[in-house]
């Protein structure tokens, strides 16, 4: 039986703004949709304003990046990606890196955890556990914008019980790990959401599924995928070194329709 293929048009704004002006900004960005087994670049466009020039490079978990420098001042950084994206069910089968079983300073985890994690351990089944614990946290965590920052660790989310997509998803990493099981952080794009995503992909053995602890929601479709990494500090979207001091305010939008 022939596989269903689904096309989505993407857009993804950041629009940034400096009081004061700034200059000497350097800037490293993922925002190009990854190209794999599920998922096919139709067509796309980048670009940021003011211009520069863009270089393209990978990182060292595979993933696309973009980078470039302004000299002159500048108030305002806009970053824009957009096209089209063709994909298959979610199965990335990329080899797992061994470093995926161990700890982050992002995804620690102590007794306490690893002790609440394996109650979801389903005998004989890494994929049944996953999702058993992305059931677990879905229930266990409340959503709330307002509390966490970059730093909070996955032990942070755990005690405080809160956080927003990036915690949920570095909770269900180091619960995972903590009872032997590859998982890692990625990053991306889902309908319905009017800024990025963050979701979890286990290894079982043979190839990578998706976990969404944020939605409760074993993945298929409707998810574009940008980045991964063992953590979000892998494969930030958006990461800027400045040499002014300055105030930053930040604006994303993203707009994900299937076609």
């Amino acid at each position: 039986m022939e596989e269903t293929i689904r096309r989505y048009t993407y857009q993804y704004v950041t629009d940034t703004r400096f009081v004061p002006a700034v200059g000497y900004h350097f800037f490293k960005i993922r925002i190009l949709p990854c190209q794999n087994e599920f998922q096919k670049i139709i067509e796309h466009h980048i670009s940021v304003d003011p211009y520069c020039k863009l270089t393209q490079s990978i990182d060292g978990q595979g993933n696309i990046i973009h980078y470039g420098n302004y000299k002159d001042l500048h108030d305002h950084f806009i970053i824009e990606s957009s096209g089209i994206v063709e994909c298959s069910t979610y199965h990335p089968i990329d080899v797992p890196k061994p470093y995926y079983f161990f700890s982050t300073p992002l995804t620690q985890y102590d007794e306490q955890l690893k002790n609440w994690a394996k109650q979801f351990i389903a005998e004989n089944s890494i994929q049944q556990t996953a999702e058993n614990i992305m059931h677990g946290i879905y229930s266990y965590l409340k959503y709330n914008k307002n509390v966490t920052s970059n730093t909070t660790t996955a032990l942070d989310v755990f005690k405080m019980q809160i956080g927003v997509c990036q915690d949920f998803a570095h909770l269900m990493i180091a619960a995972c790990r903590s009872i032997g099981i590859r998982a890692r952080y990625v990053n991306g794009l889902v309908t319905g959401e009017g800024e990025t995503h963050a979701w979890v992909e286990v290894h079982d053995g043979n190839q990578w599924f998706g976990y969404d602890p944020t939605r409760d929601s074993c993945i298929r479709w409707d998810y574009i995928k940008i980045a991964h990494g063992r953590d979000v500090s892998d494969c930030p979207l958006n990461r800027g070194m400045l040499f002014n001091l300055t105030s930053e305010t930040l604006n994303v939008k993203t707009t994900i329709e299937m076609i």
